[in-house]
């Protein structure tokens, strides 16, 4: 079922009046309610594979128990690698089973071997990456006793198949919404009107934005070589704001409508575009992604190295900063094959890690040199300078992102920096660049709220509503057709 469709616009009212209105002071039916609902939305889609989230599900629920009852005995351990390799497993086979064959045959090929291609073909699972990561994150922290074993199998379920995050995140921690399940929660009047703001401004940007985008993207990238350069960076620049429109967009609807029935997850993107190095990208975009391979990959990988390693160089190289290149080598491979099974988005992350390893190596040097040149830091040229850049290359990564494969990426880029870069582009659809304007307006004027529409602070009601009904009006005349959202093929 999607965010963006008129069966979910059926579907969140009839949940939110009986959660409220019919069964609020019985915790238990709220929670059997909100499972069901979860069951009904994901199984909207195919209901065969409603199947494989139940027994996971079950599954992880029953390994957790099972993790805290042998930890005395010191055969935790052994249940913990069961439901990694479960978890794992479960994700390489619907996900990579295509992509590591065909590369395995390719590979073959090359020393002169010839396999036929398997015609078997894996349908993936929606959001698959995302509840796999959900049910991860439970084991992992049980085993490190950061989090309790749930005993209410309604209670963990619900955690691990919640309706608003279960296809495209966040990836809320199971640590913090599995308390706010298991206690009672109050309507809250003020909650409800922002997470009703916050899906406004979700499907605002979804579908005035990025569905508008979306034809004039698909055109450009699908037939790149028959464009001017300016042109393909047009398209550059389209894509970089739909994907983020779009990815924003369902984060938005998603942590609104948590809203609604009283839980707070995580801010998932905090205007990152306005991010002045590469680093502070990272942390204001997919934030429940990269605090996720933070704290599960990469911390752990550091801290392992550093028991391991005594000198204070290798390979003339800082330990520290060495350890830092490894582990973020490893978390920037392991960030593009989760997003999917194409060397594209391998190369996507490889390009994030390398830029973010470049900026780490070079902060301190960074600062004696603006020092001895007298500059400040914050040099209104300067941030500028530095943001600019920094937009550069986010969106130089995302045509590999965009791309089928890497020759196309690379050809891509090719053309678009030939001589034709500086000629009059060949698409300039009106409509989409005010579209366009107005969203990256608001989100600058809003830039340090929650959401662009969180204005509770406006005291004139008049306003407010006017702002409501502006939003609803740009919706209703420039919704772009209904596409699905992108991060769904993740």
């Amino acid at each position: 079922m999607l965010f963006n469709s008129i069966e979910f616009g059926i579907f969140l009212p009839i949940v939110f009046l009986l959660y409220w209105f019919v069964i609020n002071k019985n915790l238990k039916a709220q929670n059997i309610l909100l499972l069901l609902a979860s069951y009904f939305f994901y199984g909207w889609w195919d209901w065969r594979f409603l199947f494989l989230l139940g027994l996971l599900s079950l599954t992880n629920f029953l390994i957790g128990i099972e993790i805290e009852k042998n930890e005395a005995k010191g055969k935790g351990k052994i249940w913990f690698i069961a439901g990694l390799v479960i978890n794992i497993g479960v994700l390489g086979v619907f996900k990579y089973y295509n992509f590591f064959i065909d590369s395995f045959i390719d590979l073959l090929s090359l020393v002169g071997y010839s396999l036929s291609r398997s015609t078997t073909k894996i349908i993936l699972p929606l959001g698959i990456s995302f509840y796999i990561f959900l049910s991860l994150s439970y084991i992992i922290d049980i085993y490190k006793k950061n989090l309790t074993a749930g005993r209410n199998i309604v209670e963990v379920l619900l955690t691990l198949s919640f309706f608003p995050i279960i296809l495209a995140g966040p990836i809320q921690r199971p640590s913090s919404l599995l308390p706010q399940i298991a206690r009672r929660r109050e309507f809250s009047y003020d909650q409800a009107v922002d997470g009703l703001g916050q899906i406004l401004w979700g499907l605002f940007v979804k579908v005035a934005i990025a569905d508008n985008l979306a034809p004039d993207v698909d055109k450009i990238f699908l037939n790149f070589s028959d464009y001017s350069g300016s042109t393909l960076f047009l398209g550059m620049v389209f894509y970089t704001i739909q994907i983020y429109a779009d990815f924003s967009g369902y984060s938005n609807i998603a942590i609104g409508t948590a809203k609604l029935f009283g839980f707070r997850l995580m801010q998932n993107f905090a205007y990152p575009y306005f991010s002045r190095d590469i680093t502070e990208f990272w942390k204001r975009w997919h934030i429940s992604l990269t605090t996720w391979f933070r704290d599960y990959i990469f911390l752990p990988i550091s801290f392992s190295i550093s028991w391991r390693i005594k000198n204070e160089r290798i390979l003339f190289i800082k330990t520290d900063h060495f350890i830092y290149v490894i582990a973020s080598i490893i978390v920037w491979f392991l960030t593009g094959l989760w997003h999917g099974a194409n060397y594209t988005f391998i190369i996507w992350g490889l390009i994030n890690g390398f830029f973010l390893i470049i900026y780490h190596l070079q902060r301190k040097p960074r600062k004696k040199i603006l020092k001895k040149l007298g500059v400040n830091n914050n040099h209104t040229f300067l941030v500028i300078a530095e943001t600019i850049i920094t937009l550069f290359i986010i969106m130089i990564a995302w045509i590999f992102f965009r791309s089928e494969n890497l020759n196309l990426a690379l050809k891509y880029i090719d053309d678009m920096f030939s001589s034709s870069l500086f000629s009059l582009s060949q698409v300039l659809t009106k409509k989409t660049l005010l579209l366009a304007s107005i969203f990256i307006i608001i989100e600058w004027v809003q830039k340090n709220k929650e959401h662009a529409l969180q204005i509770m602070g406006v005291k004139s009601r008049f306003i407010r509503w006017g702002i409501y009904f502006s939003v609803v009006c740009l919706i209703m005349f420039f919704g772009g057709g209904g596409h699905k959202f992108i991060y769904f093929q993740f």
